[in-house]
């Protein structure tokens, strides 16, 4: 039976400080796919959610921000053993869209408070800019696949995720199913600011802030290319 696999990672809300001193370095050099036959996957739509949280006793003061983009792109080798499938993905970093509206008004009661048009175009401009994501100097989120556990339909990925500039490997669960020429990949992963070297914004010692924890969630399509 076929097996992959796939993840997504994520990214950190628009609202943190500079990083901090990064962790020691990810293994040098990332996995490369062993020679032999494969099946070749292309990404042909995708949809990234991350979901960031306000706290803090003043947390009325702020908003819950919901980051979204349709991006998403790449390929991805289907291999036996499944152990040594591997992919290539990459998401446009100008891609992320704050608070859209249409999106907002699906996403539940944490994110029924509308947020100014203002303030949505404020937040972006940091989540860009070189205190967070530093767009600017590497302008696109590179994810690799370094190795794999599980069995269909659920998996456990390792991604080696490329962001300003560093490189770090996290761990996303997945389910992935396969139908025709199609393949359906869900991931789904709770991540800390840490596992991407950043510091949640905090204001009057602590009494606004943002929460450590981002819920990311990501949904991908692709089809076998003929050759």
């Amino acid at each position: 039976m076929r097996k992959f696999l796939i993840a997504i990672a994520a990214l950190a809300c628009s609202c943190a400080l500079p990083p901090k001193p990064p962790p020691p370095a990810a293994p040098a050099g990332p996995v490369t796919a062993p020679a032999g036959p494969y099946q070749g996957y292309e990404v042909i739509s995708s949809q990234v959610e991350i979901r960031a949280y306000r706290d803090g006793p003043m947390a009325q003061l702020g908003h819950n921000h919901l980051i979204t983009s349709n991006a998403l792109t790449g390929t991805i080798q289907l291999r036996e053993p499944q152990q040594d499938s591997r992919f290539t993905l990459e998401l446009p970093l100008a891609s992320l869209v704050v608070d859209d509206p249409a999106a907002r008004s699906v996403a539940g009661p944490d994110f029924a408070k509308p947020v100014p048009q203002a303030d949505r175009e404020a937040t972006q401009r940091n989540m860009l800019g070189a205190a967070l994501l530093d767009a600017a100097r590497q302008p696109v989120l590179r994810l690799t696949l370094e190795s794999l556990e599980g069995a269909p339909p659920d998996y456990l990925a390792h991604i080696r995720i490329g962001i300003r500039g560093e490189e770090r490997i996290i761990a996303v669960p997945l389910s992935v199913r396969i139908d025709g020429d199609m393949l359906h990949v869900h991931a789904s992963v709770k991540l800390h600011h840490a596992d991407l070297g950043l510091t949640p914004f905090s204001v009057g010692l602590g009494a606004l802030r943002v929460r450590d924890d981002l819920d990311v969630d990501c949904r991908l399509e692709a089809k076998r290319r003929p050759d």
